[in-house]
């Protein structure tokens, strides 16, 4: 009785597990059968078939070269290029000769921005494949040209506002609007090496204004334009899937200070001093682009405004669609010295509207002053700080050349003074916008 009671259930275990084994080996797919219904879908173009049969064969360990090739040329198809680069980069392994396997996985890399990788493998394409794909290697990557103007009613509000209030005195500095202009050269030194220069010449105007009461009601204006030039070059080596950056800028202003006579000589002319001023700043950064994200760290030493800074950014790029039909990239900086510390938040969302225009949507908020972003190329050394800026850019791409208009706003910090006289002050703090208008043009080579 003991026997028959324990052989009971392991004789329906027993059944069991030749059922499930019966089961399991008819739910499997073999090599031939995956050849016929791939070759089947891919012919036909059915894309989505083609991949689920293809994981499911996947899963079930079946991994050879044509099954990777349909699957990696199906989600290209899908537009779904990540998923595209890793069963062609496990196809290449395979066979990676194959010329129309390797024409497929150029494409996904430039569709995902992975350009050092879509450099490193036309190194070894065949002549023929080269040009198809109109191949150059070209010592300037690409050329760009950026003007634009910063818009502000600032100093027409208070040009003939009454800063004084009921005391004899004020003095401030407001400003008229900014006119910009940048170049951007890219070279493509070797097929892992690129440097990047930029130029950037900024002129704002200031105007220095002063209202007194001593002896007679009077107000007087000095008004300058200052010039700001900018240059930066990045060079950024590929090594392994890692892009490691150092950078290098310096940074030359002139700006004229002016001062008003003394209490006891309101006669006195005002006396001015010219003040030029170069800077410079270092920086490094790190990233690695991986499935659908690219973080980034950047660490840049500065003495901008004669102050010693450290910004540290930490940023990620994102491709959730595995392509660049919708991108987006959040970034989040700290600027510390011997003055203070701030933290600065910044969020891009860019799409694509149709075949050749994307839109792009962009923000930050925090203190920028003395923020360096992007290991250099983005300097906050603005007279007043920038509390926060939004904007967006409708962004046309050719094959030979790229345009670009945008749209922004910015919110900025100032003060000025008032009292009995110059010597006895209060500061009175106030905001005020500028309005961003910009174009820009980028030659590709």
């Amino acid at each position: 009785m003991i026997i028959g009671n324990n052989f009971k259930p392991a004789f329906y275990l027993f059944i069991f597990s030749l059922f499930f084994l019966k089961s399991y080996s008819q739910d499997r797919i073999d090599a031939a059968e995956i050849e016929t219904k791939t070759l089947e879908f891919y012919t036909n173009k059915n894309w989505n078939s083609l991949i689920a049969i293809g994981n499911e064969a996947l899963k079930q360990g079946i991994d050879i070269y044509l099954l990777r090739y349909r699957i990696g040329i199906s989600y290209f198809e899908k537009s779904n290029y990540e998923a595209a680069i890793s069963n062609l980069e496990r196809a290449k392994e395979f066979d990676s000769n194959d010329p129309v396997l390797m024409e497929y996985l150029y494409y996904s890399y430039i569709y995902t921005n992975r350009n050092e990788k879509a450099v490193e493998l036309l190194t070894i394409f065949p002549d023929d494949l080269k040009a198809k794909v109109n191949y150059k290697s070209p010592l300037f990557k690409s050329i760009s040209a950026e003007i634009g103007v910063l818009s502000t009613d600032n100093f027409d509000t208070n040009k003939n506002a009454n800063l004084k209030g009921t005391n004899n005195y004020a003095q401030g500095t407001f400003y008229s609007d900014v006119v910009f202009g940048n170049i951007v050269i890219n070279n493509q030194i070797s097929p892992n090496f690129k440097l990047q220069n930029l130029f950037s010449l900024v002129t704002n105007t200031s105007n220095d204004l002063f209202q007194s009461s001593l002896p007679i009601e009077r107000t007087q204006v000095f008004t300058n334009k200052n010039n700001y030039f900018q240059w930066n070059v990045i060079g950024s080596y590929y090594y392994k899937g890692w892009n490691i950056g150092v950078g290098f800028g310096l940074y030359d202003s002139s700006f004229i200070t002016y001062s008003p006579p003394p209490p006891l000589q309101p006669n006195a002319p005002f006396s001015s001093i010219k003040t030029n001023a170069s800077n410079f700043s270092s920086s490094f950064s790190l990233s690695k682009k991986l499935s659908f994200i690219e973080p980034v760290l950047a660490i840049t030493y500065s003495n901008l405004s004669d102050i010693n800074s450290l910004s540290i950014e930490g940023s990620l790029n994102y491709f959730p669609l595995g392509n660049l039909n919708f991108y987006g990239n959040t970034k989040i900086g700290i600027v510390t010295n011997e003055l203070q510390t701030n933290t600065i938040f910044t969020q891009l969302l860019g799409f694509k509207i149709s075949k050749k225009i994307w839109i792009e949507g962009y923000g930050a908020y925090g203190n920028h002053q003395n923020y360096i972003s992007d290991a250099g190329l983005y300097v906050f050394n603005t007279p007043n700080k920038i509390n926060w800026y939004a904007g967006s850019n409708l962004n046309f791409y050719f094959n030979q050349f790229d345009f670009s208009i945008g749209y922004g706003i910015q919110e900025r910090a100032s003060s000025y003074e008032n009292g009995l006289n110059p010597s006895t002050t209060n500061t009175k703090n106030y905001t005020y916008n500028y309005n961003l208008l910009k174009t820009k043009i980028v030659w590709k080579f």
